[in-house]
């Protein structure tokens, strides 16, 4: 019985701690930290609005920090953002592929 509780408590307490995974604020670019703020600008005036459900996520690839938008409520695909601010295009769809398939260790930049 004891074993039980002492199994129970840890559970509660593991499943319990907030993990955070945000970027630090000092490696989020300036042109995010921009985005950032107008986006919460139209959710403090709106707050049904489709980027309350938002989060801007980083991805590293090749060495490089990428930036993604992602919302579970629009179906809009944008691409990948590099830490300069410029919009990664891809020549085909390997290309694309294969950032998709080779990016890592996102963490969250910001959550709605």
């Amino acid at each position: 019985m004891k074993t039980l509780m002492l199994m129970l408590l840890i559970s509660i307490t593991i499943i319990s701690c907030e993990k955070n995974n945000l970027v630090p604020d000092n490696e989020i670019p300036k042109w995010l930290k921009t985005k950032i703020q107008q986006d919460e600008q139209v959710i403090k005036a709106n707050p049904k609005y489709m980027a309350s459900w938002g989060s801007w996520q980083r991805y590293e690839w090749k060495n490089e920090y990428y930036f993604e938008y992602h919302n579970p409520l629009s179906s809009y695909l944008g691409n990948a953002i590099s830490f300069s601010g410029d919009t990664m295009s891809f020549s085909g769809y390997d290309a694309n592929a294969q950032y998709t398939k080779e990016r890592c260790c996102m963490r969250y930049v910001w959550k709605a």
